[in-house]
């Protein structure tokens, strides 16, 4: 065959079949984000929705390019929102070169791809192949129709979980709250998101038939965002459901008077009906029952395990210190989870919330500030601004009844209420995985509606680039430089196979981690370790991987010992040479994976916190070990320096080598930081009391009844115990914070682990008592010891 025939039947192919396959792609986006999820994963939900939205966009990244070249020209739609979207990804970029975490910063902390470099790159090209392949308004409005009937089953499924119906096998464990999507928050702002376009089909029905069956979805996307929504989504409702009915002028027709035709009835039924059931089911669910009548919504509702969010004013001081600090291009990607135990404010110990450490901001723009600094949160504002610039002349020109008439000038209304209702949401919360794609979807349709009401390129001069840069419209600019459009392809093949590779390679590591992870839940101890190594070859980088296998390690080990080791009946213990061999091994590698996982995120408290207890579990074996303890829980507190936790873990280390007066230190550090913190009290008593300080221990456990108020609680009645021993003068046991169980801290254990002397240790500052109520406290919050 010849090579001009081989390439005109080439074209024809791609004529042909790309607009189809683009549109299975879309299609299959929009149901991996709603209902995709699976065991096999560390992550149930954004692991597989990400690797469907990876590789769609490969393929159509592909498929675009290869267009450009059969064509011989690059024909690209420019649009507002691509300059904001390139710099997200040039501050992401800069800021994981600059990250001493810059693994976490590229492909996410714990697995949780979403707000990682990786996921902002695939969002933009998603972005990029959906405004070139979505060509029509008839095409925006079948992905719109297409994304309605999968919120239908969407909500009905999130509602029969909600009314703890089981659909799923037994092997699934899940709650009332579960939801295909990944998070209540997801579902919900999905059906907020489609709001607009339920309420524009009611206000524009021409037939009985579809004016039925929008109201009834109408009054199902606002029962399910009532009962398992969040105030971020009910205020989202609201606003869609307020801002559609006033730009179409429904609120001025019934101000004039003008319902008494027929249509205007039926439309004015079709919104009071819907709003009506979901108000009643609001007042169901919120309101006790009145003189003990049975209200299952109301019981359900209380049952119901919201999603936890960080409050506004704390998320407020956290960005902006890591602002402070770094204010142009941020902590870096998917580092949230660091600036919060680095800078949460002290009153976030008074809360009821103080023991959670959270990996995102109260919202979507707090989180940009501290993670990609004031350059990022430009870049994201920007992104805001453009596409309400882009649809304020034909909302203005709606609410002022001068705007052209096209076609899809209603569907062009309700996605552009759809897309500010994005960024309302995006102020009103920390986004999600799903809320990115289906925003994406919806702003793309817009750009297209919008490139076919107002079609009208620019010249290509430099006057041209420059009004097309700071235009708000959408238009097409076709390129024609030599080669162009084949170094497209060539480089989009080769980003697209290497992202594909190494998206399966570390696809393959995590479903060996979720495979050790469901050994371990099973005590298979052999398997988990074996699923591990295999887990941590395939990704060398993820500090999760290091951590759970050097608690898997150290487990093993002590396994051993606790089979072999002395015990009451047998002192000497029945350990052999090869014995005391593979616990040395194994034991070894658990200090080095554990060391490995705090270079890999030396901001991780958590991790500096895991390797301090593997030192101090091993106590028995290796001399040192508990210096290295303390060494390695300073460094946890330098970057959670406001934990009493940690401070309580500490006192406790002290507290087993008699060592009283730092003990005391610490777990006062404890009850400092956290004022109501009884189980610091607790265990500061009984320092007190074996330092020979019974009366500030039998004061201090007076104080420990004050704050356990739940006297049928068993930590009311072990407190009470101890105290009533206490003024008897009566020896109890160590304090909680001392106590160990691991056979491997055994000190009839033979030495098998050689560790060196640390040369210095972490030790952090000590933290000064509170101002007491009606006293003004100019003491700093603790910051922690610098080290070289």
């Amino acid at each position: 065959m010849e090579p001009d025939k081989l390439i005109i039947d080439l074209k024809e192919l791609v004529d042909k079949y790309f607009g189809l396959v683009a549109k299975l792609g879309i299609v299959l986006v929009i149901l991996a984000a709603f209902f995709l999820f699976t065991n096999l994963t560390t992550d149930f939900y954004d692991t597989p929705k990400f690797l469907v939205l990876l590789a769609v966009t490969g393929i159509l990244l592909v498929l675009t390019t290869l267009k450009f070249t059969l064509k011989d020209k690059v024909v690209l739609l420019r649009t507002p929102l691509d300059i904001p979207l390139l710099l997200l990804i040039a501050v992401g970029a800069i800021s994981t070169i600059l990250s001493p975490s810059p693994y976490i910063a590229l492909l996410g902390n714990q697995l949780r791809i979403h707000t990682s470099l990786v996921s902002w790159i695939t969002y933009a090209l998603f972005y990029f192949v959906l405004v070139n392949n979505i060509k029509t308004v008839r095409e925006a409005k079948w992905i719109i129709y297409i994304s309605t009937i999968a919120a239908v089953l969407l909500s009905v499924s999130t509602l029969l979980f909600y009314a703890g119906v089981k659909i799923l096998p037994p092997s699934w464990i899940y709650g009332i709250n579960f939801t295909p999507s990944g998070s209540a928050f997801s579902t919900t702002a999905i059906l907020a998101l489609l709001l607009p376009f339920v309420v524009m089909q009611i206000l524009t029905a021409s037939k009985p038939l579809i004016l039925i069956l929008n109201s009834l979805l109408l009054a199902l996307f606002g029962i399910t965002i009532v009962l398992t929504g969040t105030w971020a989504t009910w205020i989202a409702a609201l606003a869609a459901f307020g801002l559609m009915l006033a730009v179409s002028g429904f609120f001025n027709k019934i101000a004039q008077g003008n319902f008494k035709d027929l249509k205007t009835q039926m439309v004015l039924t079709a919104l009071i009906i819907p709003l009506a059931l979901v108000i009643l089911t609001a007042f169901l669910s919120y309101m006790p029952p009145i003189g003990g009548v049975k209200n299952p919504l109301y019981t359900q509702a209380q049952n119901f395990p919201k999603e936890l969010q960080l409050p506004f004013t704390a998320s407020w001081k956290i960005s902006v210190s890591a602002f402070r600090d770094s204010p142009f291009w941020g902590s870096s990607p998917s580092t949230y989870l660091f600036d919060f135990t680095a800078y949460k404010p002290l009153e976030i110990n008074s809360s009821k919330v103080w023991n959670i450490r959270f990996d995102s901001a109260f919202n979507e723009y707090l989180q940009v500030l501290a993670t990609m600094g004031g350059i990022g949160l430009l870049a994201l504002l920007s992104l805001a601004a453009l596409f309400i610039s882009s649809t304020w002349s034909h909302l203005r020109g709606v609410l002022q009844a001068t705007a052209q008439p096209h076609l899809g000038g209603e569907l062009k209304t309700a996605l552009a209420i759809s897309g500010m209702l994005f960024f309302i949401i995006l102020a009103l919360h920390a986004s999600t995985m799903v809320i990115w794609i289906f925003a994406l979807i919806l702003l793309a349709c817009f750009m297209a509606i919008n490139r076919a009401a107002n079609e009208s390129p620019a010249p290509f001069n430099i006057k041209g680039v420059i009004n097309r840069i700071t235009s708000i419209d959408s238009s097409t600019e076709t390129i024609r430089i030599n080669a162009l459009p084949g170094v497209l392809l060539t480089i989009s093949l080769f980003l697209v196979i290497t992202a594909f590779f190494f998206a399966g390679k570390l696809t393959l590591a995590d479903v060996r981690h979720r495979n050790a992870l469901n050994a371990i839940a099973q005590n298979q101890g052999i398997v988990a370790y074996n699923e591990l190594v295999v887990a941590e070859k395939l990704n060398p980088v993820s500090d999760l991987y290091r951590t759970d296998l050097a608690q898997v390690n150290f487990a093993l080990a002590n396994a051993i010992a606790s089979a072999k080791g002395p015990t009451e009946s047998s002192p000497a213990g029945s350990l052999t040479d090869q014995d005391k061999q593979n616990i040395q091994v194994l034991l070894q590698q658990s200090i080095n994976e554990g060391r490995i996982a705090t270079n890999l995120s030396p901001k991780s408290a958590v991790n500096w916190e895991i390797l301090a207890v593997l030192y101090r579990q091993i106590a028995g074996v290796a001399q040192n070990a508990l210096l290295f303890s303390l060494d390695s829980y300073g460094r946890s507190i330098q970057n959670d320096p406001l934990n009493p936790q940690l401070r309580l873990n500490v006192g406790g280390v002290y507290y087993a080598v008699k060592n009283y007066d730092l003990a005391i230190r610490f777990f006062t550090d404890a009850i400092n930081l956290k004022p109501d913190f009884a189980n610091g009290y607790y265990n500061l008593s009984v320092a007190l009391r074996d330092k020979g300080d019974l009366a500030g221990a039998q004061s201090i456990g007076q104080k420990v009844l004050e704050l356990l108020t739940d006297k049928d609680s068993p930590d009311y009645k072990t407190a009470q115990g101890y105290l009533e021993d206490l003024n008897s003068k009566s020896q109890v046991a160590q304090p909680p914070a001392a106590q160990t169980s691991g056979a491997l801290q055994n000190e009839e254990l033979p030495k098998v682990i050689d560790l060196q002397k640390p040369e210095k240790i972490a030790t952090p500052a000590a933290v000064k008592k509170p101002a007491s109520q009606g006293e003004q406290n100019t003491t700093p919050q603790p910051t922690p010891t610098q080290l070289p």
